[in-house]
């Protein structure tokens, strides 16, 4: 993939919030399940607890993050999944990309 093309797809996947939720708490965590995930992400949306979300809340968004944001930031290498384990992890790109560009940036604007 060309620098220019590689650049793009990074930021097309950053350019939706729940795919930077997404990749922080990866970054936080290194890896998790799809579930783990899910629960997380619900978690940092809600700013509540698990028990205080709706369960089918949690299962679309397990559905979103499974069909598009999870396949999204993979094509740009920032994660990594394997459905066999169902398990994301973040790549060195995608730590790099949370610590130089979206940490910086969410301090700045806080």
């Amino acid at each position: 993939m060309r620098d220019a093309q590689r650049r793009d797809q990074v930021f097309l996947a950053l350019a939706d919030e729940r795919r930077r939720r997404t990749l922080s708490l990866l970054a936080d965590h290194t890896e998790l399940t799809l579930p783990d995930l899910a629960d997380e992400v619900a978690e940092r949306e809600h700013r509540t607890t698990l028990a205080d979300i709706p369960p089918e809340e949690v299962c679309q968004l397990y559905l979103e993050l499974y069909h598009r944001h999870v396949p999204q930031l993979e094509s740009a290498d920032l994660v990594t999944y394997s459905q066999e384990q169902d398990r994301v992890a973040v790549t060195e790109l995608g730590q790099t990309v949370e610590r130089t560009l979206l940490e910086p940036v969410e301090s700045i604007l806080s």
